[in-house]
């Protein structure tokens, strides 16, 4: 079977189940904004500002419907599953933060770009090497939390709710990817702790840029991933992902006709707009005096936020742009620099002070004495071969 027909083949049979449960999860929907709701909030002693948050999560039947169908469809067991996906989305992700934007490898295209089936198009590309996981934790989260309010915007303007867009494809784009890159413990905690709370988001993965070079990456990865996710992993060459998306759903980076990744319009990036009541956890702060802002901020060059990873980038609303208008060769040479000190301080470190060690022992044995030692030990020398060789001399004097 080709990859579209297996696509196509997995869009209807969704399509179907969606179709033939969702008078189900609708009245699975009532239940729980009735009856659990009121009992998380006194169980939590969640604020006014918390309840609607969490009936917002709760107003979305495609998410339900995807949990649902993750438990196939057993009510039970969905209640209870969805009870606690909304304990751990207050404990996770509430209070909400202002304008969190989703980590800069991530970009949706625009809406007239997607799949033969309607379905939006991801592209994700490699994390720097330096990149700190403890702090991309917390934005991996915020952009799932993204992904699955971008699908309910989009079936919420749909003209035939009957076939609804409930999953992403993904173009994973594995140019600059190694071993060193590529964290096994991250890919598990995706699995294990982010999969599970938006599950049946992903329709198909793929694998862009793929040479033999990353065999060895893909041999680890294909340990960790479970066999119904790998079955949706594609390696396409240029001719067939193009033939699968058509120009008009590709950036030019990958052969299309759209504008370039970085120039191209990305939804995610979007200003929120809060639920009627629900404001953002810096706006329930007691009000403090405010200070004028700067129209541009600059990012660091090695910042997680900066699309343009290596050169220094200026931040206006939301909207970012080359400091300098281009990218210079010196300013990635001076991160290049940068990022090889901070990854080779240590050694450096250790290796001058060995060297400043050897230089002083080597100095030490070779001028053993300080000079006026030697100056003193010389003239004694001096004044014994003297008294040596005068005549009749009995004894010597030292």
């Amino acid at each position: 079977m080709s990859t579209r027909d297996l696509l196509e083949a997995n869009c209807e049979r969704l399509v179907s189940q969606y179709n033939a449960h969702i008078q189900g999860v609708l009245t699975l929907q009532t239940t729980l904004i009735r009856d659990i709701l009121p009992s998380v909030t006194d169980e939590l002693e969640l604020s006014p500002e918390a309840t609607d948050w969490a009936k917002e999560w709760l107003d979305d039947p495609y998410t339900l419907f995807r949990i649902s169908r993750r438990n196939k469809f057993t009510r039970s067991f969905a209640m209870e599953s969805i009870r606690k996906n909304l304990i751990w989305r207050l404990n996770n992700l509430w209070p909400l933060e202002g304008r969190s934007l989703p980590i800069p490898m991530i970009h949706c295209l625009p809406g007239n770009a997607h799949d033969p089936f309607g379905r939006p198009i991801l592209v994700i590309e490699t994390l720097p090497l330096d990149i700190d996981l403890d702090a991309i934790r917390p934005l991996i989260l915020r952009t799932f939390e993204r992904l699955r309010a971008h699908l309910k915007c989009l079936n919420d303007t749909l003209m035939a709710p009957e076939k609804p867009t409930l999953q992403y494809i993904v173009l994973l784009d594995l140019q600059g990817l190694s071993l060193r890159s590529f964290d096994t413990e991250l890919l598990r905690w995706i699995l294990r702790e982010i999969i599970p709370r938006f599950p049946g988001m992903l329709a198909g993965v793929f694998m862009l840029n793929y040479s033999w070079v990353y065999s060895g990456v893909w041999s680890v990865a294909r340990r960790v991933l479970p066999a119904s996710a790998l079955s949706r992993v594609f390696f396409p060459s240029s001719e067939e992902l193009i033939d699968y998306f058509t120009p008009s759903s590709l950036p030019k980076d990958y052969g299309g006709s759209l504008l370039p990744l970085t120039l191209l319009d990305d939804p995610l990036r979007k200003p929120e707009t809060p639920p009627d009541g629900i404001q953002p956890y810096a706006q329930n702060q007691p009000p403090v005096q405010p200070s004028p802002s700067p129209l541009f901020t600059m990012l660091s060059p090695t910042s997680i936020l900066n699309p343009f990873f290596g050169y220094p980038t200026d931040s206006s609303d939301g909207y970012l742009s080359l400091h300098h208008g281009r990218r210079r060769k010196r300013d990635l040479a001076r991160t290049l620099a940068l990022l090889f000190w901070i990854r080779w301080r240590k050694t450096i470190v250790v290796g001058l002070v060995l060297v400043m060690c050897a230089l002083s022992f080597k100095l030490g044995k070779r001028f053993r004495y300080p000079r006026f030692l030697r100056s003193f030990w010389a003239g004694k020398t001096l004044s014994f071969r003297t008294s040596t060789k005068l005549p009749g001399a009995v004894t010597l004097n030292l």
